[in-house]
């Protein structure tokens, strides 16, 4: 049998005091721990509400001033290569107040020409002041489209397209790729075979005298009615006729073309004129004779070149081709000098022989004022002129 010890009273109040103790405590630590943990649920899931506000951010112009920017008129050029055009200006606006916003400026696009000009000789009005070629024997600029002016009948050609228009693969960057096409033609004496590989502009024009200040080369089919068939590159004009001697001597043709000029007589290379940078290989062995090199042209003292010399006889017909044209666009310009060797001819301030202008009808005195304006300080005989009339 087991004995169990007995409580005192004293003892068993204790113990039942020490129990309602325990279990109160243990209540109130329950209590306090499910309002925790409510509190903790309502923090949780009861999202603040929180309300926006819009940022406005505003700008104060400043006024904006512009200084005037004075553009200097184009004279001459010295060399065919690509310039710079007048630098666009930017307007910058500045903001009063800072913001996180960044507004990109926008770069106005900027065409360039192929065309840097210098400051030799002075130019006048340039190409735009022939008009049609209908003024002084009817054959200025590239030409007149009247028959009857007594002049040289031309056609445009263009080297970036098949005869019937299509497009051809053509380098612009690459000198060869119009060098090969004009020796082609030369060699083939620009036989009417050879020019029909090419695209023709629909208009033909008739060409008296040569003199073509620096002009835009866009004009060259413009005028050939082939503005918007024609792009002012790769291209070559031929003028041909048959012409009467005036006098009997001896006769050289001298000039400078931008970007080429050749002169045959006869079916034979008589003149080689073209811009510097094509000029040994168009020649293709071709001479020029004194004093090539020693007179400056118009054309930003880029030198004169003088062709053979020719025995000629009074009233004999001869059959003359007079090509000129365009590399890789821009500007362009050209001069053709005929000089008669028993002539005295008065010089300039440089000691340049002052030469008469090709050509094949008597100059109007119009004529004479238009080329002397166009061409500044450069001059031409205008008394001892020869003329050779159309056959």
């Amino acid at each position: 049998m087991s004995l169990h010890a007995q409580l005192s009273p004293e003892a068993a109040a204790r113990l039942a005091a020490m129990q309602r103790q325990s279990t109160l405590t243990s209540i109130i630590i329950s209590f306090l721990v499910i309002l925790l943990l409510g509190l903790l649920l309502a923090f949780i899931l009861i999202a603040p509400s929180v309300k926006e506000v819009e940022m406005v951010v505003a700008y104060t112009n400043p006024k904006i001033s512009e200084e005037k920017v004075d553009t200097p008129k184009p004279t001459t050029r010295p060399q065919q290569k690509p310039a710079a055009a007048p630098a666009a200006r930017s307007m910058v606006i500045a903001a009063a107040t800072t913001s996180s916003l960044a507004i990109p400026q926008m770069d106005a696009p900027v065409s360039e020409p192929t065309i840097d000009f210098g400051s030799a000789n002075d130019f006048g009005e340039g190409l735009d002041s022939f008009g049609d070629g209908q003024a002084a024997g009817g054959g200025g600029g590239f030409g007149s489209a009247n028959q009857a002016s007594g002049g040289l009948k031309g056609s445009l050609y263009d080297f970036k397209q098949k005869p019937n228009g299509k497009p051809i693969a053509y380098d612009l960057g690459n000198p060869n790729e119009y060098i090969e096409r004009v020796l082609r033609l030369q060699r083939s004496r620009y036989s009417d075979a050879a020019l029909r590989r090419h695209f023709e502009a629909p208009n033909s024009l008739y060409l008296t005298h040569l003199a073509i200040p620096f002009s835009l080369a866009a004009e060259g089919p413009g005028y050939f009615g082939a503005k918007d068939l024609i792009q002012p590159s790769g291209w070559v004009a031929h003028y041909r006729g048959r012409v009467k001697v005036p006098k009997t001597g001896e006769y050289r043709f001298s000039g400078l073309g931008d970007d080429y000029l050749v002169v045959l007589v006869d079916g034979k290379v008589r003149l080689v004129g073209s811009w510097s940078d094509i000029q040994p290989a168009v020649a293709n062995g071709w001479t020029p004779t004194e004093p090539t090199g020693k007179h400056a042209s118009p054309f930003h003292n880029v030198r004169l070149v003088y062709g053979d010399w020719i025995k000629l006889r009074e009233g004999q017909e001869i059959d003359v081709q007079i090509a000129l044209g365009e590399r890789p666009g821009g500007y362009v310009g050209y001069l053709l000098h005929i000089e008669e060797k028993s002539a005295s001819y008065r010089n300039d301030a440089n000691g340049r022989p002052i030469l008469p202008l090709f050509t094949t009808a008597p100059f109007a005195p119009e004529e004479r004022e238009r080329l002397t304006k166009a061409f500044g300080s450069y001059e031409f005989e205008w008394d001892q002129v020869p003329i050779f009339f159309q056959r």
